[in-house]
């Protein structure tokens, strides 16, 4: 794969060494994959081109859109079966009204302040009845509680102002929560009905049933149509627990780093207590309390005490 964009700590890449942020946007566009299974889809803020590239392993027919010319060059020599095109979500004129059944943007909106427009042309392009799905931060969660920056955002947005865009615009809305746990799964290994989830949270050293976390992403999906049948709930799972093992070499880097820092304290005391005999040592002598003396005597400021004064720095530094 040759790779013409970095990981910067925000668009993410195949490669990115921060497993989580991989499983949330990977998560991301399988689970949208079945909803846009025939249909024309525009993918808002591309980058890398991996989600595009899923999506089209459903879609009828997948174009990519990004603002960077880069990313869109990358995309363009990495997927072979998505368009890739370079443009602004604030200005989609290249494309005919009603152009796309189905917009995907997932963690674009955050990046620009014109949202209303984003809006605007997103259900110009899209057809009768067609969907956008869209996702982005939780601002409370994902900001506002960790008092956390993230300099790449532009405009966040809590779940009630995501809610009011996207109602502004249509008529039907789903919203869902999407956030990267750790745990156990048990599943079937033959398919049935229904499904059970448990949430557990310590509590001093016992364990307690949890409430439904708040949601660190929200994901939604909109249409002046009806809604076709949405999953209730969806799970990814990395078996290799990539995400566990990254955590404990970064543990395990941590402590190297808390040991080679002890260690030099260790040194800067040692070299300070014998700084300190040596000054004892001196400040205690028969020649220093007689100079003391004379210094008394002669005056700090007087000829004689300034020169017994840089005498006594070349005796003893």
């Amino acid at each position: 794969m040759p790779r013409l964009i970095e990981w910067t700590g925000e668009r993410i890449v195949p490669w990115a060494p921060d497993a989580q942020v991989i499983y949330e946007h990977y998560h991301r566009y399988l689970w949208a994959r079945p909803l846009v299974a025939g249909r024309r889809v525009l993918d808002l803020g591309s980058g890398e081109g991996f989600g595009a590239a899923l999506l089209a392993e459903t879609g009828a027919a997948v174009t990519g859109v990004d603002v960077d010319d880069q990313a869109v060059a990358h995309a363009r020599a990495n997927y072979a079966a998505p368009e890739f095109v370079a443009g602004s979500a604030t200005d989609l004129s290249r494309f005919a009204d009603g152009a796309f059944d189905a917009v995907v943007a997932f963690e674009m909106i955050e990046h620009v302040t014109e949202h209303e427009q984003v809006l605007a042309e997103v259900a110009r392009v899209l057809a009768a009845r067609g969907l956008l799905i869209m996702s982005t931060p939780e601002r409370r969660t994902y900001s506002d509680e960790r008092e956390f920056v993230n300099p790449f955002h532009a405009r966040e947005l809590s779940q009630e102002e995501f809610t009011a865009l996207l109602r502004s615009r249509f008529t039907e809305l789903a919203l869902f929560a999407q956030s990267a746990v750790t745990g156990s799964r048990i599943e079937a290994l033959e398919p049935r009905p229904g499904a059970s989830t448990f949430r557990l949270s310590r509590s001093g050293d016992a364990w307690r049933l949890a409430d439904r976390p708040a949601p660190l992403y929200l994901v939604a999906v909109a249409s002046d149509g009806a809604l076709p049948e949405l999953p209730g709930e969806s799970t990814l799972v990395d078996h290799g627990l990539e995400v566990l093992a990254e955590r404990q070499a970064t543990l395990l880097e941590h402590v190297r780093m808390l040991d080679e820092r002890r260690e030099e304290l260790a040194a800067a005391y040692a070299r300070a207590e014998r700084a300190e005999a040596e000054a004892r040592r001196v400040t205690e002598s028969v020649s220093w309390r007689a100079l003391e003396r004379v210094r008394a005597v002669m005056g700090e400021e007087s000829f004689l005490g300034r020169h017994l004064r840089a005498l006594l720095r070349r005796l003893y530094r």
